[in-house]
């Protein structure tokens, strides 16, 4: 398998993840879901570093800065 496509892959999958997480956010299911656990796990280290670029009181938009640089990340791969 040619590298790129697996990079291109796995950052799809990543931005998967980050759209579930905005979902299950809006969902607010029971904190302690281990299926929410792991994709807050996952995620965190991106988005973490993010919310403070953006700062617009209680709205978090850190999720779409990742999503947005994710997509012009996989665009420079192809």
């Amino acid at each position: 398998m040619d590298y790129r496509r697996l990079i291109l892959a796995l950052l799809q999958v990543y931005s998967w993840l980050i759209i579930a997480r905005v979902v299950l956010a809006w969902v607010n299911p029971f904190p302690r879901n281990h299926f929410l656990q792991q994709i807050i796990r996952v995620t965190e280290p991106v988005l973490a570093p993010l919310r403070g670029l953006i700062p617009l009181g209680k709205i978090d938009l850190s999720p779409l800065l990742a999503l947005v640089l994710i997509q012009i990340l996989m665009r420079f791969i192809r």
